[in-house]
């Protein structure tokens, strides 16, 4: 989507009536907070450039609630609301000699938008291929991933040895790695 040089956000036609927080709004803000600053973090150099212009996006997403049609893709719509406040800040410091142009900021939010929708794919692949596994499987999937959790901790939990720990682990990543891509050929995707 190209993005347009002349949006200024501050002139947006932002409704004056307050804005009706849905909780499929507020589920969907918070749901995708992580991806909003890691986009506006790929876009920016500055630690506080970056936290400003992410509360920015976050301000402006707030004050544009009304528009947000609930089952519509609130990525697409809360990125570009991101990448457009991306731009507006560079054209506020547009004097530091390490600011991408518009061209480079508009390819780089494209590419990060395509590695986001290949990242879901993998993880909705990667939820199915793991409920599929055998609940004694999966368990063990949860122990290993659980914080400050070791294979040794785990192995002596449950009277095994870690050896064994290690070679069932490595098998079940395996089976879930092919199950994966499997999943991805049938949709695709690579």
């Amino acid at each position: 989507m190209p993005l347009d040089p002349e949006y200024r956000p501050d002139e947006a036609g932002l409704s004056p009536a307050a804005p009706q927080l849905t909780d499929d709004f507020v589920r969907e803000l918070v749901r995708h907070q992580d991806r909003l600053r890691d986009l506006v973090r790929c876009l920016l150099f500055n630690q506080q450039d970056i936290d400003d212009v992410w509360q920015e996006t976050n301000v402006l997403l707030l004050k544009k609630a009304n528009d947000f049609r609930p089952g519509s893709d609130f990525w697409a719509w809360s990125s570009q609301v991101a990448r457009y406040q991306v731009l507006s800040h560079c054209r506020r410091v547009k004097r530091q000699r390490l600011v991408f142009s518009e061209s480079v900021l508009a390819m780089l939010a494209d590419d990060i938008g395509e590695r986001v929708q290949t990242i879901d794919r993998r993880q909705a692949a990667l939820d199915a291929c793991v409920a599929l596994l055998p609940a004694s499987q999966r368990r063990l999937l949860e122990l290993r991933y659980s914080p400050k959790a070791s294979v040794n901790d785990i192995a002596a939990s449950l009277g095994r040895p870690a050896g064994s720990i290690r070679q069932t682990l490595y098998r079940i990543r395996e089976a879930l790695l092919a199950c994966v891509e499997r999943r991805l050929a049938a949709e695709g995707v690579s």
